[in-house]
């Protein structure tokens, strides 16, 4: 059953958020929290080792398709 968010306003007690307020809340909290996480459990030191075999590699495929015929 679909029921429109106004009616669901008027549903509420006085200081009481509506029920659309409060998914937003509980959708911000839940997107922040796992990249939060994220970033604790990745090493600063095997980050910049990924990011520098990235750029050998970029920089060895550049060169196998920059080679003369």
């Amino acid at each position: 059953m679909n029921l429109d968010p106004m009616t669901l306003t008027y549903l509420t007690q006085v200081h009481e958020p509506t029920p659309e307020a409060r998914f937003r809340e509980e959708y911000a909290r839940t997107r922040v929290s796992p990249a939060r996480k994220h970033e604790e459990l990745v090493d600063p030191e095997q980050r910049k080792a990924a990011s520098l075999l990235r750029e050998r590699v970029v920089v060895n495929i550049g060169r196998f398709f920059a080679r003369p015929s």
